[in-house]
C-alpha cells in the first residue's frame, strides 16, 4: 500500500510546533502498519519531497508559500501513482484542486483531514482573507468528485456531500515525557498556556479575570505562564501592562525540548482555548489538550472538549463559551480539590495513564487505518 501524505504546513519549527509533531506521528502510524509513505511539505521557503526514504528540495516557494507550492508540486508529481493520498486541508484553490484531481486520475483514493469544521467563523478580517475564502468556496462542490472520505473532529456524518470518518486528535506519547513534579512550600497556583496565540484562544478572559480577582482583594497568588508567539501575543502583553499584572504573568516566547519540559514541571493547570465563541464553534479537539494530558496536567477550557466526553472529568474544569471573565475562585477550588487529595506527582501519573489509554496516536488513527485496509 503506497500513500502520499500531502501538506503545505511549514516545518520550519517542527520541534515546538504541535501540528508538525502530529503529522510526523501520523506518518509513523502508517509506517507501523507497513504502508509505504512518501511525504511532501514546506520547510521554511522550500518545497520538500521525501520519496522512498530520500528527501530532496523540489523548489523554492518564497514567503507566500502555499499557492506557489501547489503550482510547483504539480510539475513534479503529476505522473506519480499512489494507492492513497492523505492531505491535511489548507483552504482549496485552483492549484490545490488540480494536484488532488491529477493524483486521483492516476488512481489514488483521496482522504482529506479537516483540522476544524465548520471553519467559516475563523476568517480573519481583510480583503486577502475574503478572497481566500471565496476561492475556497468555488471548489467545495467539486471535491465530492475526487474525494473518498473527509476525516473530521466534528460530529458531521457528511461534509460537502462526502461521507466522513469521525476521529479524535491523538499524539505520539513516546515523544512527550511525563512531567516531573516538585512540591513547593507555598500555595502558589501556576497556570500554563502553550499556544500559537490566535483570537480563538481568548486568553484575555483569563487576564481580566485575574485582574478582577486582585481588585477584589484576592489573596492567593496565581501566576500565568505563557509559552509561544502568535498574532494575539501583543494584545495579551498590552493587557498585562495596562492592568499592572506584571507580577503574575510571564511570557517566554517559543520554547521546546528541555526548556519547555522545565516549564511544564513547575505548572499545575493547563489553559486551553477560551474564545471558541468567536469562531462559532462549540466543540474542541485541540492538540494542546492532548499534550497537557500526556504531561499529566489537569485542564481548564472554555468550550466542550471531545476527549472529556470519553474519559473522567475529574481533572477538567469547563467555563462558559462566551466573553465573560474567568472566575479565579473556581480555578482555586478546582486546584485545591485535586491537589489536597493527592501529591502532584501522583496526579501527574494518573492523568498520564489516562492519556496512554485514550489519546495515543495509534488509537485515534485506527479508524482511518481500518478504512484504508478494507
Amino acid at each position: 500500500m503506497k500513500i502520499l501524505y500531502l501538506s503545505t504546513w511549514d516545518f520550519a519549527d517542527e520541534q515546538s510546533d504541535g501540528v508538525c509533531k502530529k503529522i510526523k506521528s501520523q506518518i509513523k502510524v502508517f509506517e507501523k502498519k507497513s504502508f509505504q509513505v512518501d511525504f511532501i511539505y514546506i520547510r521554511k521557503n522550500d518545497l520538500v519531497y521525501k520519496e522512498n526514504g530520500t528527501e530532496r528540495i523540489l523548489a523554492h516557494v518564497g514567503n507566500i508559500k502555499k499557492t506557489p507550492a501547489y503550482i510547483k508540486m504539480y510539475r513534479h508529481i503529476k505522473d506519480k501513482q499512489y494507492d492513497w493520498v492523505y492531505t491535511r486541508y489548507g483552504m482549496m484553490d485552483t492549484f490545490y484542486y488540480r494536484v488532488l484531481k491529477r493524483l486521483h486520475h492516476n488512481g489514488a483514493r483521496i482522504l482529506i483531514e479537516l483540522p476544524s469544521y465548520p471553519y467559516a467563523g475563523e476568517k480573519p478580517k481583510g480583503i486577502a482573507y475574503q478572497f481566500m475564502f471565496w476561492w475556497d468556496a468555488l471548489y467545495l462542490g467539486k471535491l465530492k468528485n475526487i474525494t473518498d472520505r473527509i476525516l473530521t473532529y466534528s460530529r458531521h456524518e457528511v461534509i460537502w456531500g462526502i461521507p466522513t470518518i469521525q476521529i479524535m486528535n491523538g499524539i505520539d506519547l513516546s515523544e512527550i515525557p511525563p512531567a516531573v513534579k516538585v512540591e513547593e512550600d507555598d500555595d502558589t497556583i501556576h497556570l500554563l498556556a502553550v499556544a500559537l496565540m490566535q483570537p480563538y484562544h481568548g486568553y484575555e478572559r483569563l487576564l481580566y479575570g485575574l485582574k478582577q480577582y486582585y481588585d477584589a482583594d484576592g489573596s492567593r497568588k496565581i501566576v500565568c505562564h505563557f509559552v509561544g508567539d502568535g498574532p494575539e501575543k501583543a494584545t495579551y502583553e498590552r493587557i498585562v501592562s495596562e492592568e499592572n499584572l506584571d507580577d503574575y504573568v510571564i511570557f517566554y516566547g517559543r520554547k521546546g525540548g528541555k526548556e519547555l519540559d522545565e516549564i511544564y514541571n513547575k505548572c499545575d493547570l493547563g489553559m486551553c482555548s477560551f474564545g471558541y465563541y468567536k469562531v462559532n464553534a462549540s466543540l474542541s479537539s485541540q492538540l494542546k489538550v492532548r499534550e497537557y494530558l500526556a504531561k499529566g496536567i489537569p485542564i481548564i477550557c472554555g468550550v466542550d472538549t471531545d476527549i472529556f466526553r470519553v474519559i473522567d472529568r475529574e481533572y477538567y474544569l469547563q467555563f462558559s463559551n462566551d466573553d465573560s471573565y474567568l472566575q479565579m475562585e473556581e480555578i482555586i477550588s478546582f486546584y485545591d480539590k485535586i491537589y489536597q487529595q493527592s501529591d502532584k506527582q501522583t496526579v501527574a501519573i494518573k492523568i498520564r495513564k489516562m492519556a496512554e489509554k485514550y489519546i495515543s496516536i495509534e488509537a485515534t488513527m485506527e479508524p482511518v487505518c481500518e478504512y484504508i485496509q478494507l
